[in-house]
């Protein structure tokens, strides 16, 4: 088996990996403050229930009242919600975005040639993310996100959502692809997949398209890479042999 590290900050595509993205609610709003610090959308189920998690373990069985209990919830919420916030003139200098000299990570390269989901610059149309980018390039801008070593992980754009902002492990593992019990497994490391519905791909080759467990079963046996984020409980699969699977 070989495993790869790699450290990279995922774009919204994996957030596929750690569920939909949606707002937290925890009472707690988002875009800026005044002293340039603010609180932005949560990054999803994983995020509510790392929280939640959090909060049970630290004030179960503590006898709070309900009024206090919530307080807790949010202060643990303001906790992981906590963002930077930035104005200035969007730059590019042919390898990185900045904004008044902080470099800004909006994604991989995957992410980047992906479709917009808003339009962030405004101009009426829905353009790669790259092309919003370009159209906001030497405007006035505002945006949200989580600093780390320096860098802004940028999560919304002009109040617009744009992305996860976290860094994740990406792992990469390749091996044979065994069955037990209902579970597929290479080398000892446990595989987990979005099972229901029909896959989108023919992951197996074999021509046609069908459900993604059926999908899977059509590798068993076989050598194959898969890449994604690495949970307590295995690897969340984002693709197999290069092919997207969530």
């Amino acid at each position: 088996m070989v495993i790869k590290m790699k450290r990279m900050y995922i774009a919204l595509a994996l957030a596929g990996l750690i569920g939909c993205a949606v707002l937290v609610d925890a009472g707690i709003n988002g875009i800026g403050t005044e002293d340039g610090n603010g609180v932005a959308g949560g990054a999803g189920k994983w995020l509510r229930n790392r929280i939640m998690n959090q909060w049970k373990q630290g004030h179960a069985g503590s006898g709070s009242s309900r009024m206090e209990q919530q307080w807790r919830w949010q202060q643990v919420a303001g906790h992981y919600l906590n963002t930077t916030r930035l104005e200035g003139v969007l730059e590019y200098d042919g390898e990185n975005y900045t904004v008044d000299g902080v470099v800004l990570y909006l994604g991989n390269e995957w992410f980047l040639e992906s479709l917009a989901k808003s339009d962030y610059d405004g101009d009426g149309t829905y353009e790669y993310v790259w092309q919003e980018l370009e159209g906001l390039t030497g405007s006035w801008v505002v945006v949200n996100g989580v600093l780390h070593d320096g860098m802004l992980c940028v999560s919304h754009v002009n109040g617009i959502w744009l992305r996860i902002p976290r860094e994740a492990d990406i792992t990469e593992i390749t091996g044979v692809l065994e069955q037990f019990n209902g579970s597929y497994v290479i080398d000892g490391t446990e595989l987990l997949f979005k099972k229901r519905g029909y896959s989108r791909s023919d992951i197996d080759g074999d021509g046609s398209l069908e459900r993604t467990v059926e999908e899977i079963n059509g590798l068993v046996g076989q050598e194959i890479t898969v890449d994604g984020t690495m949970t307590e409980k295995g690897l969340f699969a984002a693709h197999i042999n290069g092919i997207w699977v969530m």
